[in-house]
């Protein structure tokens, strides 16, 4: 008797490679999708920051309400990229540079998530201030116009991938502490000389202080960038610059 042996193998092989090759493409597009997520929750943040500025700058109360309004937009979004990343992670367990990309963009959302905060609170102090015309207003212009520039340029270096300008966004952090305590050095000054102006000048420190914490969230996503880049960890200690310059 001939025993012939069929090679069932085969026929399973020749099923299974084209579902080896959508789980790969699958797992490319969710990677794209979770990039494009991102983009879109920095280009959002970047936008509220810029709107809570020129209301401040406007003293327009509509458009700080509309700032309020739009944050839970923000908050949508960070937990879209969250839940992206975690499904990424528990469907693929990815590893090297693609975990790297998920583990930094979780991060990142995080900090974004807080910056959108933040222009939440100055849009509110905005409202408290009201309408009236403020020339105190105008010293702290230079460092929101310094915060919003370093966001344009770290959207730039996020979509690029690229590391150097990560890491110039990364070296430049004093120059916001530098502009933030220009800007309350200014404002002291003017509550000093006229106690009538105590109340909003308050008000205007604490919307310096706020600028001054969201340079410092542009450079914690700036070093996630080089992470998920060349998986650095380990920074050179920031130096604060003090009030003293």
């Amino acid at each position: 008797m001939v025993v012939v042996f069929v090679p069932v193998c085969s026929c399973f092989e020749s099923f299974a490679m084209p579902i080896s090759g959508f789980r790969i493409a699958k797992y490319d597009n969710d990677l794209h999708l979770l990039n494009d997520q991102v983009v879109e929750l920095l280009r959002a943040t970047r936008d509220a920051m810029v709107q809570a500025c020129e209301a401040l700058n406007e003293r327009n109360v509509e458009k700080a309400e509309l700032v309020v309004h739009n944050d839970d937009f923000i908050d949508h979004l960070e937990l879209m990229v969250h839940k992206t990343a975690s499904d990424l992670i528990m469907r693929y367990q990815p590893i090297s540079q693609d975990l790297r990309q998920i583990l930094a963009s979780m991060r990142v959302a995080s900090d974004l998530e807080r910056i959108g905060d933040t222009a939440e609170s100055i849009s509110r102090r905005v409202v408290e201030i009201g309408d009236r015309p403020i020339l105190a207003v105008r010293r702290i212009g230079a460092l929101a116009s310094l915060v919003l520039d370093r966001f344009n340029h770290l959207i730039e270096a996020y979509e690029t991938r690229s590391a150097i300008n990560a890491d110039d966004i990364r070296e430049h952090d004093d120059d916001v502490d530098k502009a933030y305590y220009a800007a309350s050095s200014d404002i002291l000054s003017m509550m000093e000389s006229d106690p009538s102006f105590v109340r909003i000048g308050a008000q205007l420190l604490s919307v310096a202080k706020s600028l001054e914490r969201v340079g410092d969230r542009l450079t914690n996503v700036a070093e996630q960038i080089l992470f998920e880049i060349n998986g650095k960890t380990e920074f050179a200690h920031r130096p604060r610059v003090s009030a003293d310059g």
